[in-house]
């Protein structure tokens, strides 16, 4: 046993103890990683910092894109819902630290901050995206936003995604369709995206037609992942999930829904029955997630990487509007890591590229 005297470890000493000096550094360089540690915390557990309504309200307010003639527009944050409505992915989607709070619960300061006597919400991302989110001050506005909805001619609103995966094509549109499919079997009904359709099904409206148009950004360094510009008609029954997944074989990062739904046999990439595929976790290759600052146990805590970037509303009250939302802090973090080009080289397609 080695005994180390408190006298022999004064730094003046001439003769200072081996073993004291081992000990230091032991002791100094374990404390200064854990301080370091504790400080560093990730972005993808920093995405809902607020300790209450009023701090989240607050950053809804500090966020405003748009707010004129009745309209008011704000950047809605990941994970965060229109309402109370049941959610039928909330227990298979994860947000660390995250907060219950709803765009709806933070609506009356954010009038009483405005000197609005009421706001209703029009058109939000789904819980789970990021981006722009209309607000009507009254009924005529409302109305105003639908018939700029329909001028838009589908393609309205551009998301920008992160991809795993390079799509096989730098850009292409598609006409297709969302359908609810069953099986006896499983007592259930699935969605899923199809290029097959009849027209009685079109006409009786048994379908959803979905248009969308993707432009590669950028891919990002290694080639693991790309970032998409993506215009499409709709984002209900989570249909850019779908495309993403089952039409470009690209899954979007973070979705652990319909990443399932495909699998790579040899060098190609085939759908799986839709009844047999299990939600589960991305299989990520390690590169990716070494970029990320991330182990495998630590995979859950990736968000689904869909903003909703821009909208055109066109002739709204006589002008075309234009709305732009920046990227949530995650995501650009996300793209300086994945060192996608447009960061660094400023090289962004303009809107009217696709």
């Amino acid at each position: 046993m080695v005994t180390v005297t408190i006298k022999f470890c004064k730094f003046k000493h001439a003769y200072m103890n081996t073993s004291c000096i081992q000990v230091f550094k032991r002791n100094y360089l374990s404390n200064t990683v854990e301080e370091k540690a504790e400080k560093t915390i990730h972005p993808f557990k920093q995405i809902h910092p607020w300790k209450s309504v009023k701090e989240f309200a607050d950053d809804l307010l500090n966020n405003i894109i748009y707010n004129k003639d009745g309209l008011l527009v704000l950047n809605k944050p990941y994970g965060i819902p229109r309402g109370n409505g049941n959610n039928e992915f909330n227990k298979t989607n994860y947000v660390s630290n995250s907060v219950h709070y709803t765009l709806e619960d933070a609506l009356p300061y954010i009038c009483s901050q405005l000197k609005y006597p009421q706001l209703t919400i029009s058109k939000c991302p789904e819980k789970y995206m990021s981006g722009i989110t209309l607000l009507a001050t009254d009924a005529k506005v409302l109305h105003a936003i639908e018939l700029a909805y329909t001028r838009s001619y589908f393609f309205g609103n551009t998301y920008w995604v992160v991809t795993v995966g390079v799509p096989s094509v730098p850009s292409h549109s598609y006409r297709l369709a969302l359908k609810l499919i069953s099986n006896p079997q499983y007592k259930h009904h699935k969605t899923i995206l199809t290029s097959k359709w009849s027209i009685n099904e079109e006409k009786y409206r048994k379908i959803k037609i979905f248009k969308a148009r993707y432009e590669i950004i950028s891919n990002s360094t290694l080639n693991l992942c790309s970032l998409l510009k993506l215009r499409a008609s709709t984002e209900s029954r989570h249909a850019i999930r779908l495309f993403a997944s089952t039409f470009l074989y690209t899954p979007i990062l973070g979705d652990n829904i319909f990443s399932s739904q495909i699998q790579k046999v040899g060098d190609t990439y085939v759908n799986i029955d839709p009844f047999l595929s299990v939600p589960a976790l991305q299989k990520l290759d390690k590169r990716l997630l070494q970029l990320l600052g991330l182990y495998s146990n630590q995979q859950e805590i990736i968000p689904v990487h869909i903003h909703l970037k821009s909208t055109l509303l066109p002739l709204f009250f006589g002008e075309d509007i234009l709305l732009e939302a920046p990227l949530p802090p995650f995501f650009n973090w996300t793209c300086k890591q994945l060192e996608f080009k447009h960061l660094m080289q400023n090289n962004v397609p303009s809107e009217q590229s696709i």
